[in-house]
């Protein structure tokens, strides 16, 4: 994703923003056209198409997808691919866990593979989307199978992937009781009824009142070329 990031500048949501304190490339000429390979590739009629399901421009959509193509001539970004390019960022880290949330949340469908339709999409709702796209997709990471609730359990994994993220670089370094403890203190806050689940209304209310929370996602942007 290098020639990606010469190309547009991206800052994109860390799951730590709710928090207030796959296999090898296949090259296409391999594979027979009757591959399920290909039912993942996205095929848009037209450009207009791609324009009228995002925020993007025509000229923006054409830079991402030449981008998008230099990074994954085979039109798909598999697992795998997340995963080397988070372990390039994170050299200190452990990136599995992360890029694999991360993954999930672009890989729409849950075909394995993140076809351009789902990449774009995402893109356009981290760069331009509205407060409630924002925070519908970054409610993905925690509640994935779309259940309507998050667990502790499933908030503890998202900060134990955040801080493995990090590495061993971090300072200070974090337990797995200061872990369990952080879990407590923001499972309570956003546990409004106290109900032992967090539902996806209890989530938007308290994202929407919380300073912290609204400043990281409206600091999300793009710059594009023209």
């Amino acid at each position: 994703m290098s020639s990606f990031r010469r190309r547009a500048a991206i800052s994109v949501p860390f799951p730590n923003a709710f928090d207030p304190s796959g296999g090898p490339i296949i090259n296409k000429e391999d594979v027979p056209l009757s591959s399920p390979l290909f039912k993942n590739v996205y095929r848009p009629s037209s450009l207009q198409q791609v324009v009228d399901e995002t925020h993007f421009s025509k000229n923006e959509v054409r830079s991402i997808y030449r981008a998008f193509k230099e990074t994954s001539p085979n039109a798909v970004i598999n697992r795998e691919n997340v995963r080397e390019k988070f372990a390039e960022l994170f050299p200190q880290g452990d990136i599995e866990h992360y890029a694999d949330l991360l993954f999930d949340t672009f890989d729409d469908d849950g075909s394995g593979v993140i076809n351009f339709q789902e990449f774009v999409r995402a893109l356009s709702v981290l760069c331009r989307g509205t407060m409630d796209e924002k925070l519908n997709w970054l409610y993905k990471v925690y509640d994935p199978k779309n259940k309507g609730e998050i667990t502790w359990h499933r908030l503890f994994y998202v900060i134990t992937a955040t801080d493995d993220l990090i590495g061993r670089k971090a300072r200070p370094a974090t337990s797995r009781e200061q872990r369990a403890e952080r879990a407590n203190l923001i499972f309570e806050k956003f546990d409004l009824g106290k109900k032992g689940r967090i539902t996806k209304a209890d989530f938007f209310t308290v994202c929407k009142t919380d300073r912290q929370v609204l400043d990281s996602i409206s600091a999300l942007y793009t710059i594009l070329p023209g």
